[in-house]
């Protein structure tokens, strides 16, 4: 055979075969067409990101709104929210927490002596902590009601130090208000913080009737909160992760 009769074919079948035989590229879909999930790397398929609703949307656009407050958004509670707060802070952890600690401080100072050192001393301290609990948080939560505060505690997120020990003493004397939840000068934490012990002291206590021991045993209610507020801004900024910029 000539060598041009199959010299001739045989380039073309180089130069074009492995065009012909390569795999044709996807074709790129249409923004507005569906895409399949793209297959996870252990071979599962990923899926597919629900459709935000219009009633969704409105709710990101008003949060995004919202003005920050110790770093997180700030939305103005209602007379519900402020109920599910009372009831979490007084009958919950930190209520528990601050009750199980003046329990605990009383009992080591054998105060007062008539109830012992045993557990039926201690169970009578405990019981006692936790009527004074439930006082100031009722008496609290229906100042907060009549005047519109908000007492809530917002810890201070990604904050130094020193702002959260700022934000843990300021909370004792101030309050929010508004729907911008600015923080002013406020009687409610005093009074709520007095009522308990007074009220113990004046009722329950076996040395009588002494509102003036109620007066100074509320330097222990108040240390205590200002406590839990300090653990409240370590606990809660390990829930809270920096958002990259």
């Amino acid at each position: 055979m000539p060598f041009s009769s199959w010299c001739l074919p045989a380039l073309v079948f180089l130069g074009f075969g492995p065009v012909m035989f390569a795999q044709a590229p996807n074709p790129t879909p249409l923004p507005d067409a569906p895409q399949a999930a793209t297959p996870a790397p252990s071979g599962k398929p990923l899926k597919a990101r629900p459709e935000q609703t219009p009633a969704d949307a409105a709710e990101a656009l008003r949060i995004s709104r919202l003005p920050l407050i110790n770093g997180v958004s700030y939305d103005q509670p209602s007379t519900h929210d402020l109920t599910i707060y009372y009831v979490h802070d007084t009958y919950g952890l930190n209520g528990q927490a601050g009750t199980a600690v003046r329990a605990l401080y009383s009992e080591i100072r054998g105060k007062p002596e008539q109830w012992g050192t045993d557990f039926p001393g201690f169970a009578q301290r405990f019981a006692s902590a936790e009527g004074v609990t439930a006082i100031n948080g009722t008496v609290r939560y229906g100042m907060e009601v009549v005047f519109h505060e908000d007492l809530r505690y917002l810890p201070c997120v990604h904050c130094s130090w020193k702002h959260k020990i700022e934000n843990a003493l300021l909370a004792e004397v101030t309050a929010r208000h508004g729907e911008d939840g600015r923080r002013f000068f406020t009687l409610t934490p005093t009074i709520s913080d007095f009522s308990g012990p007074i009220i113990a002291h004046s009722l329950w206590y076996p040395n009588g009737f002494d509102p003036f021991a109620g007066v100074v045993a509320t330097r222990v209610v108040a240390v205590t909160r200002v406590g839990i507020h300090l653990g409240q801004e370590y606990l809660v900024e390990r829930r809270h992760k920096r958002e990259p910029r």
